[in-house]
């Protein structure tokens, strides 16, 4: 029979070694509301302007060379784009995500 020893080594041996960085993200969301909220309104432009162009998130990918996991995380609207991110998809679409007012 095994002990609550050996099956506390057999535990650790098989979980991740690095903690998963969940609460972290969830923290960070928690702090900025408003960037959480910017973020899920360019997915809904991401995937509005998908669907009127009839391209699916794979087209996205292979056009942006990202993976498919990727788009959909944007998607999802949790994602902290960098704005070099948001021109290559905006250049891909032929929309904007963000208008910056200049003067």
């Amino acid at each position: 029979m095994q002990t609550r020893e050996d099956i506390l080594q057999k535990l650790e041996a098989v979980t991740a070694s690095e903690s998963s960085k969940w609460r972290d993200r969830a923290a960070r969301k928690a702090e900025n509301p408003r960037a959480l909220e910017k973020s899920r309104i360019i997915a809904i432009h991401i995937l509005g302007q998908l669907r009127t162009l009839g391209m699916s998130q794979k087209d996205l990918a292979e056009k942006l060379h990202v993976t498919p996991q990727t788009v959909n995380s944007w998607v999802k609207g949790n994602s902290n784009f960098t704005i070099e991110t948001i021109v290559r998809i905006e250049e891909v679409l032929g929309i904007d995500l963000i208008e910056v007012n200049v003067g």
